[in-house]
Parts: structure tokens; C-alpha cells; sequence
């Protein structure tokens, strides 16, 4: 992996870091703002899953359905799912709802990112042939206080059957809620809402207005009120320690921030030359033999070429430490470093690993390490990213990492273990390129098993392919590495 350190990949490197970096910054200021707002309604079968939907019903017998509802609009929402029946002349669309009493009504409450299941037992009373049962999502409007048809609907074809033996054909009843429960479960809502601005976490509150929701629909209304005020109660306290909260996740990421600058800053000014003093400390004993003419050497590659050429091979430190005090231990290890880059110093090992198990745990086998920390660290920061700004910060960069660059770059060193077969800035480029095909075929894949496209078998994938490939990496090396001791020898 000593290709990295490469003054062109360094380069690209540090501008994809910096502007990872920036992106993160953005994203942490702009936690909770939602580009693309939009709300999810789904039909579920008996079983909770797209399939297996009744087809032929009996009239006067229920049948189970569920209701999926899901809010990604960037705020808590108060929904009210209709059904309506229909049939082929029915008319509905994104803009206008079916012209009918509804036959019965789910309602939830959900905040950002979250999502439920409502199971529903329904029952059609009239015998007919191709019923059409339709649900429409309507919201709740916090500027005009009334529920407003949201353009979402689906809808199940139905035959029902003769009325069952001792049955008669009953009329459909519409739901309503009382007046005053209604204007009560609103304020409630429009509480939450109140709370939710200050920047206050209502997860409690909605927890209680969706009980006090639950219980007026099913008739318990003095119960449903007594939720609803504690609701009310609790809208005070919640702004006050969400405004807390606010001031101090404001000052936490102008401070994250400036610390990253600052850090960063600093890293560069102490790193850029220091970096070249820990690889000449890294391969300190290893012997640098010259092999051939360097084309417009400076005054410090001439000297060094000199020097190997008249000792016919002397160690790294000799080479640092004789040569530091007139030029500088750094430049000459920079030097030193590109003579090897381009082939015109070759560096010997004299002591290299006999086993695989040797080179597994050997200075050889970097890239496994830096791989298995930058997998290691993103795991940590997916799984944390909620306990603080910095480790929502540093999942992005990492991730980035981890997606864009790991998995193209373990397949690469797996296909070209010797480094010598592509150039620093081709390694890079085909890293970053083969990631962007490789992570959305582990995509597809994982869609057609059991576990499907989610966050922890996604990690886990990728994961097991970058690790698995930078294992194969090192075994081809280990045995590129016997072959040159053997042909050496």
C-alpha cells in the first residue's frame, strides 16, 4: 500500500477527505431537513406481506388486512386513512378523492423517519361482483385545522358472496368521532407540533396521543381526553428542553467544526514532511541497492545515487542519517522514496517473513490492517451516529470511504498484487471506479435473499467482500514475495 503515499494520490485524497469533510459540516447543521418530503401508504395481506390478498369474501364475515403508513415528510404527521367501496365507474386520483362515505377510517400519528402497521378487520355487508375497496390517505392541515386529501390511495378488487345462512344484509356505517374528542385529539396534535418546532423530542407525546387516538375510535372518549391534556401538560417542558438542547447541538457543531479545521490545519503543517521521516523509520533496516539511471535527478537524488552506488547497498537509516545533516533527514527520505517509486533504488528485505502467518502480521500486510480499522470505525460510527454530532459527522466520512473506495480498492490489490503493475494514480482511479460498480451489484444481490437491501446486511456484505479480497490480496503477495526470495536466493 506504498503507493498511497504517492504525491498525486495524496493529493486526490485530501480533496476527497476535505470535501467530505465540508459535506458532513452541511449535513450536521441540516439534521432534520428533509429535501424531498413524502408519505407512504401500502396494503398489506392477512400475513403482513404484498401478496396473498383475499379475492372472494363473505358478506357479514370480516377479513384482516393491514394498513402500512410511513412519513418521511420531515415532521410528525397526523393521518386518517379512509376506506371507501367503489366499483368500475368509480372515479379516483391523485388529486381527487373516491365521492363516498367511508366505511371505516385508521388513523396514526408518526414522526420523521417512522413507520406502522395497522391491522384492520373489515366487513361488506352487500353481495356484488367486482367490489372495489379503496384506501386514501388524508393529513391532518395545521394552517386551515382539517384533515385534506394527500393524493395517496390503493385500492383491492373484491368479489363478495351471498349472505351467509341466518344473516341479513346490513347497511354500511360511516365512522365519526365526536365533535369535542375530535377538536381535543387536534390539539393535541397541534401541541406536538408546537413542541417538535422548539426542537424538543415528542416521541412521548406521540406515544400518547396515538393511546388517546386508539381509544376514541373504539368509543372510550372520557379516557381519550385525559391523554390528550397530559399531552397538552407536557408541551411547556418539552419546548424548554428542546430550546436547551438546540443552543447547546448548535455550539457542539460550530465547535466540532472549528476543531476539524484547526485539526486538519495542523495535521498538514506537521505531517507533510513528517510523513516521509516515518516511512524511512518504517523500512529502516531494509537495504537500498541501486539498479539504474534516474532521468533529471536533483542534488539530493544525485547524492543519494552516488552513495548506494559506491556502497553496493546500504540500509535506510545509514542512508537517512548520514545524508540528514546536509540536507535534511525529511527530504532525504522523500527523495529516497521516489528513487524506489521509480524503480531506480530497489529496497531488500533482509530478514522477510518464511510463512504466511509471519506475513499476515508483518509490515507487508498493511492494507489488511487499514482495512479492517476503516471497516472497524465505520461499523462504530453507523451504530453510535445517534450519540453524538461528531459521530454523525464522521459516519459520512467514513462511509464514504467505506462504499466508494474500500471494495473497489481490495479488488484491485487482489487482482494486481505487485505493485509495479499499475501506477499510484491508476489504482486510485480504478478504486473509486470499480467501488461505484461493485457496491450496487452487493445491492442487487442481497434484494433476491432472505435479508433484502437493509443497513445491517448491506455493512455486513461489504464487509465480508472488502476483507475477503484484501485476505486474497495478501495471499498472492505472500507468494509473489516467496518467489522473489527464492529467485534472489
Amino acid at each position: 500500500m506504498s503507493w498511497v503515499l504517492d504525491n498525486e494520490v495524496l493529493a486526490v485524497l485530501a480533496a476527497v477527505i476535505v470535501v467530505s469533510a465540508v459535506f458532513a459540516s452541511v449535513q450536521t447543521f441540516n439534521i432534520g431537513r428533509v429535501v424531498e418530503p413524502f408519505s407512504e401508504l401500502g396494503l398489506l395481506g392477512p400475513e403482513n406481506k404484498i401478496g396473498d390478498y383475499p379475492k372472494q369474501v363473505v358478506a357479514g364475515a370480516p377479513f384482516r388486512l393491514n394498513v402500512y403508513l410511513g412519513n418521511h415528510e420531515g415532521k410528525t404527521m397526523y393521518y386518517r386513512v379512509l376506506v371507501k367501496i367503489g366499483d368500475n365507474a368509480s372515479f379516483i386520483n391523485e388529486t381527487v378523492s373516491l365521492p363516498a362515505e367511508p366505511i371505516m377510517e385508521v388513523r396514526a400519528v408518526l414522526m420523521h423517519n417512522s413507520s406502522q402497521v395497522v391491522p384492520v378487520n373489515i366487513t361488506l355487508y352487500k353481495p356484488a361482483i367486482h367490489v372495489r375497496l379503496i384506501f386514501e390517505m388524508w393529513i391532518f392541515n395545521e394552517s386551515v385545522r382539517i384533515f385534506t386529501y394527500h393524493g395517496r390511495w390503493n385500492q383491492l378488487w373484491l368479489n363478495v358472496t351471498g349472505v351467509p345462512i341466518g344473516g341479513e344484509s346490513q347497511p354500511q356505517q360511516s365512522p365519526t368521532l365526536n365533535q369535542e374528542i375530535e377538536s381535543k385529539l387536534m390539539e393535541g396534535y397541534l401541541a406536538i407540533r408546537r413542541a417538535e418546532k422548539a426542537g424538543g423530542d415528542v416521541a412521548e407525546m406521540v406515544g400518547l396521543l396515538n393511546d388517546a387516538v386508539n381509544l376514541a375510535l373504539t368509543g372510550r372518549g372520557s379516557e381519550a381526553e385525559t391523554l390528550v391534556e397530559q399531552v397538552l401538560a407536557m408541551e411547556p417542558e418539552v419546548s424548554r428542553l428542546g430550546l436547551e438542547t438546540g443552543r447547546i447541538r448548535l455550539y457542539t457543531n460550530i465547535g466540532v467544526s472549528l476543531g476539524v479545521c484547526v485539526v486538519g490545519v495542523v495535521a498538514f503543517l506537521f505531517l507533510r514532511c513528517r510523513v516521509w521521516g516515518y516511512w524511512a523509520k518504517f523500512y529502516k533496516d531494509w537495504v537500498a541497492t541501486w539498479r539504474g539511471n534516474t532521468s533529471k535527478p536533483d542534488n539530493i537524488e544525485k547524492a543519494l545515487k552516488d552513495y548506494i552506488k559506491s556502497t553496493g547497498g546500504v540500509s535506510v537509516e545509514n542512508i537517512v542519517f548520514n545524508w540528514g545533516t546536509r540536507f535534511g533527514s525529511y527530504e532525504v527520505a522523500k527523495a529516497l522514496y521516489k528513487l524506489v517509486r521509480r524503480g531506480a533504488v530497489k529496497l531488500v528485505d533482509p530478514k522477510p517473513p518464511k510463512s504466511f502467518f509471519q506475513f499476515f502480521f508483518s509490515r507487508y500486510n498493511l492494507g489488511f490492517a487499514l482495512a479492517t480499522s476503516i471497516t472497524a470505525l465505520c461499523l462504530l460510527s453507523v451504530f453510535l451516529s445517534n450519540l453524538s454530532t461528531f459521530l454523525a459527522s464522521l459516519r459520512i466520512v467514513l462511509g464514504s470511504v467505506f462504499t466508494l473506495f474500500l471494495p473497489g480498492c481490495a479488488l484491485i490489490e487482489a487482482l494486481y498484487p505487485n505493485e509495479g503493475e499499475l501506477t499510484p494514480l491508476e489504482r486510485l482511479a480504478l478504486s473509486i471506479g470499480l467501488s461505484l460498480a461493485i457496491v450496487p451489484l452487493v445491492g442487487l444481490v442481497l434484494n433476491y435473499t432472505p435479508w433484502g437491501i437493509r443497513l445491517n446486511p448491506v455493512l455486513a456484505a461489504l464487509s465480508v467482500l472488502s476483507l475477503g479480497l484484501m485476505f486474497t490480496s495478501a495471499y498472492r503477495k505472500f507468494h509473489l514475495l516467496t518467489l522473489k526470495v527464492s529467485t534472489s536466493g
